[in-house]
């Protein structure tokens, strides 16, 4: 006589018995203490709409957390008319327009930093470094059509072997003759 196999499920074995489904866990809501919030805030400044930056600055909530409190704090912004951060988008001239109140925190920015757009960023607070030089480089252009050349920065000096100096002329001789002669072969 065949063996009948025994099910695993309480019903099936005649048991009369259902299981009862599993809740999935549900996470635990901690408010955001002061400190928190503070630092979210400085954060947010920084690094707008980057929330894995932000949380890691904040360093006691998640990359989630941290967005599902930034997309909160947004709204209340809305709501009291203040700027929000634009959603970035790729490519050029597919941005958000940019607002005269964020002109001209980037022209007090410019005034004080020069072309560190790390740093204007930081004073227009809504837009990011890569967002803040693409803006200054129409921003020049206009400037030269315009005939107003003069008010633009002059160009950060690279490194060199001496810091920020350029090279003279008898140097960038002497090292024209060197690539001549070795190619790309820096290092004997």
């Amino acid at each position: 006589m065949a063996r009948k196999k025994q099910s695993s499920s309480p019903k099936r074995a005649g048991l009369g018995v259902a299981r009862v489904p599993l809740k999935k866990k549900q996470g635990t809501y901690k408010r955001w203490t002061p400190d928190e919030q503070k630092r979210f805030v400085t954060a947010f400044t920084l690094y707008p709409r980057k929330w894995t930056k932000i949380a890691e600055y904040v360093g006691t909530k998640t990359p989630e957390q941290t967005k599902s409190h930034g997309m909160y704090y947004m709204k209340q912004l809305e709501r009291k008319g203040e700027e929000v951060p634009p959603i970035e988008k790729g490519g050029s001239g597919t941005g958000v327009p940019w607002t005269a109140n964020e002109h001209e925190r980037f022209l007090v920015g410019l005034s004080t930093h020069g072309r560190q757009w790390v740093e204007v960023a930081k004073v227009v607070r809504t837009r990011t470094s890569e967002q803040v030089c693409g803006h200054a480089v129409n921003y020049f252009k206009r400037l030269q059509r315009e005939g107003k050349a003069d008010l633009i920065p002059p160009p950060e000096k690279r490194g060199g072997a001496r810091g920020n100096e350029q090279w003279t002329a008898e140097e960038h001789g002497r090292f024209l003759v060197g690539l001549s002669a070795h190619g790309r072969q820096w290092v004997e």
